[in-house]
């Protein structure tokens, strides 16, 4: 005989499982409000691994040294993408032109390069420029916070040209693994992803969407970004480019560095190795501080109303009511230029 408590134990056990799998079931899956994907732990720094490449060219080199002397050394794997026959083992060289209407082709080879390669080595994939400087450590305290197992796309944010924007190139970004997956499977996708031509950080941006994979929020639990669309200087003056004080998705500390900063556009190799130095060499003391959860990494939701935002800029051919419906913009093969197109912009 079964005894009345073993039952009441049975019973409060059915209960229990029975209220988990309604909860799974009704746990919001497409909800405009930002979705958190961290857990109270991060995840440990030195178990994240980062692989990143850098756009190079020949007559440049003073670029390519400085940043091979400096932040390139803390990603787990990188390589310069560069039109040569260069044999360092820290060059990828490719057969495309040189000239920024070829960037996007270059960036489409380096990826498809580390998804063939190293898709399973490396957690998250970052594209940078010559000019980019990165404080990779940060990079990975950012991503730390990310507890999620989907496609994730993070940077600048800028809001034009696609459904929810993209990321700023010349700061770099970053894909992780199943982003990287759904990318290369845009690549193969006739007209769906303009491979050629253009803009390669927004093609890049555009096809990730084209592709359902989201964006992650970068800015700290203050709303200071991480990833600078612009230089230094202009960030010390305040001298934004309006570009960037126009079109930035995160409208509530425009100009504000986080203290975690990840990254720097447009900085001279001397630059480098100045702030460099500085970085890895000095601390200021600050009383012991609370740094959990200091990012939340939310999935950054398409814009409430599209048709009444202001400013706002739209692609080839596109306006903003094809931007409404994101599913069926998702599915048409609208990209201008692919690699069998006659001319380039």
């Amino acid at each position: 005989m079964i005894s009345q408590k073993y039952k009441m134990k049975i019973l409060l056990f059915v209960l229990s499982v029975a209220c988990i799998l309604t909860i799974v079931r009704n746990y919001p899956k497409n909800s405009e409000k930002h979705i958190f994907l961290h857990n109270p732990e991060r995840r440990d720094i030195n178990d994240i691994k980062v692989a990143c490449f850098i756009l190079a060219t020949p007559n440049a080199k003073a670029k390519m040294k400085g940043v091979n002397e400096t932040w390139v050394q803390d990603c787990d794997k990188y390589f310069f993408v560069m039109t040569s026959k260069n044999g360092s083992h820290d060059v990828l060289n490719v057969s495309i032109p040189e000239g920024r209407t070829y960037l996007t082709d270059k960036v489409v080879h380096a990826f498809q390069y580390l998804h063939d390669h190293y898709l399973n080595d490396y957690d998250w994939f970052v594209k940078a420029d010559d000019d980019t400087y990165m404080i990779v450590e940060n990079l990975k305290f950012l991503v730390s916070h990310y507890k999620g197992q989907g496609p994730a796309y993070i940077g600048s944010h800028l809001k034009m040209y696609a459904p929810n924007g993209y990321m700023a190139g010349g700061c770099g970004y970053a894909l992780n693994r199943e982003a990287l997956k759904k990318l290369i499977k845009g690549y193969q996708k006739p007209g769906l992803c303009r491979l050629t031509g253009g803009a390669e950080d927004l093609e890049t941006g555009r096809c990730l969407a084209k592709m359902g994979v989201p964006i992650f929020s970068s800015v700290d639990k203050y709303d200071k970004e991480t990833f600078q669309a612009g230089d230094l200087d202009e960030y010390r003056k305040g001298n934004l480019p309006g570009w960037i004080q126009q079109y930035v998705r995160n409208r509530k500390q425009v100009g504000q560095i986080s203290q975690y900063t990840i990254s720097y556009h447009k900085l001279s190799p001397d630059f480098m190795r100045r702030l460099h130095f500085v970085i890895h060499n000095m601390k200021v003391f600050q009383p012991e501080r609370d740094i959990k959860n200091y990012f939340s990494m939310n999935q950054v939701p398409p814009i409430k109303d599209i048709r009444k935002e202001r400013p706002f800029l739209s692609y080839f051919f596109e306006t903003k009511e094809s931007y409404v419906d994101i599913e069926a913009w998702r599915q048409k093969n609208n990209t201008v230029l692919t690699h069998d197109s006659p001319k380039r912009t």
